[in-house]
């Protein structure tokens, strides 16, 4: 009977700290949502290395961000950076022509 009790209140106890922990994390992902402002995705440029640079005027004056990940490339990302990269080279392009090339300073992966 005594061992029937202490499982029984085990089983309490672990049933509350579960539901606190429950009910922490709704806590934690409504407090960020509120704090995280709603952004627009802006049209970005996907680089790879571990060597990132600031690229902030070229973001106000293009209203384009380069955005770097890890140096470990796959095969997969390596194909949607390209097709991204050159999605948003060819909206530069026709709306600035050149110019915008030697304002980014670098060559975008698979251009």
């Amino acid at each position: 009977m005594k061992n029937l009790s202490t499982v029984l209140i085990l089983l309490a106890s672990f049933s509350t700290i579960s539901a606190q922990k429950s009910k922490f994390g709704q806590q934690n992902i409504q407090i960020k949502s509120e704090k995280t402002p709603n952004k627009e995705i802006l049209p970005h440029f996907i680089q790879f290395g571990i060597m990132s640079r600031n690229h902030l005027e070229f973001k106000k004056k293009y209203n384009v961000e380069v955005m770097y990940e890890n140096c470990v490339i796959t095969k997969y990302m390596s194909e949607k950076a390209k097709e991204n990269n050159k999605l948003v080279a060819k909206i530069l392009t026709e709306k600035y022509g050149d110019s915008w090339k030697q304002d980014l300073g670098f060559t975008p992966h698979g251009l």
